[in-house]
């Protein structure tokens, strides 16, 4: 089976997942549904990866439970080879959303704040190639690439957050939860949507890492390290806007460089950065495209991984500019579907398979 999985190493398959779980946790986020309430993305988008996290450790164990080397084998393991691929089919459509949504995010503020004048399809005329040259190239090739841009995506991340010191304000974390319990479990269910993907695509590239030991290694250096990130930016973002403006506010992280900005010789760093964060969505997109394509071509037998990837991103080609239009009645029930039920494409999988996988033992699949 041509499979252009590669080996990878544990510093690019963290990169690669730490810079998606960045993308998804700080650039991907729905601000009307984020802010609702109030302001506590600093903690629920934390818990979202805890979250994620935990669910991926328990199929890694029952991975190791069941002998399969890979989140293919479970599948096929425990629900066997038409069920393996029914799983690997809802799982697909979970990274199709977590893929375009950041893609969405950002052609959006490509298309207003920075090209003015040009339409989305002659940004997207310039992305769409790139996604998926690079999804087309594969794992080893996703890796080493984030390998060389996660450490830049993270700095002039960092660079952002320090230019704002000085306007932040702790008034503007009030209040400190937001009123509504359930919207705040709501809205961490639907982060699960756009960071279980990036954590479970270790599992299906396992055998790319050197096997499920590693990846589970490298799945907790992630998630530990992207919890981290993602909480720090939050809560910079919080501290320099209240929840009512962010409420409206695509992408606050990229917005607040214009607080100092404005006035400094380095007037169009901010272009910069976009450009930057632009580069790790598109890693991320990759990444996110090219993993489920490997879950379905193993689990239905399909010998080369390139006719999923043409699929999936064709998938996510679509998706995206059906959420750049959310003045059309369907896109509106689309997203309030998303919103409500989506974290169930990559849960319900996972959990099944972890649960089904524990209490089966090691040889008798």
């Amino acid at each position: 089976m041509k499979r252009y999985q590669g080996s990878i190493g544990i510093a690019e398959g963290a990169a690669l997942a730490v810079t998606a779980l960045f993308i998804g946790g700080v650039f991907a986020v729905d601000p009307k549904f984020a802010y609702q309430d109030g302001n506590s993305t600093y903690l629920t988008i934390p818990l979202a990866v805890i979250l994620s996290l935990t669910a991926a450790v328990f199929c890694i164990n029952a991975c190791e439970n069941t002998g399969s080397k890979d989140l293919a084998e479970l599948f096929k393991a425990v629900f066997g080879r038409i069920g393996g691929v029914a799983a690997a089919a809802l799982l697909s459509a979970a990274f199709v959303l977590a893929a375009s949504k950041p893609l969405t995010c950002f052609l959006t503020v490509l298309h207003r704040l920075v090209y003015d004048g040009a339409s989305y399809w002659t940004i997207l005329a310039f992305i769409y190639p790139v996604i998926l040259i690079m999804a087309w190239k594969g794992f080893e090739t996703l890796g080493r690439m984030a390998a060389v841009f996660s450490g830049i995506v993270f700095l002039s991340a960092a660079a952002a957050i320090v230019s704002a010191i000085p306007s932040f304000e702790t008034y503007r974390l009030y209040p400190l939860l937001s009123g509504s319990t359930a919207g705040s479990l709501s809205f961490t269910g639907y982060e699960t949507l756009m960071l279980l993907p990036p954590i479970s695509a270790l599992l299906i590239n396992a055998r790319g890492l050197n096997g499920i030991g590693y990846a589970r290694r490298i799945a907790c250096i992630s998630g530990a390290a992207a919890a981290l990130i993602c909480g720090l930016a939050q809560l910079a973002v919080s501290l320099v806007y209240p929840y009512k403006v962010l409420s409206g506010l695509l992408m606050p992280l990229y917005r607040i460089n214009y607080l100092s900005l404005s006035q400094s010789y380095a007037l169009r760093l901010d272009k910069l950065f976009v450009m930057i964060w632009l580069t790790g969505a598109l890693i991320s997109s990759a990444y996110l495209i090219y993993s489920p394509a490997l879950l379905i071509a193993e689990t239905a037998g399909i010998k080369n991984v390139r006719w999923p990837v043409a699929a999936i991103s064709l998938a996510v080609f679509a998706v995206v500019p059906l959420g750049l239009r959310t003045d059309f009645e369907f896109t509106q029930r689309f997203l309030s579907l998303e919103r409500k039920y989506g974290f169930m494409l990559a849960l319900l999988p996972i959990a099944a398979a972890a649960l089904v996988g524990a209490l089966k033992k090691k040889g008798k699949k």
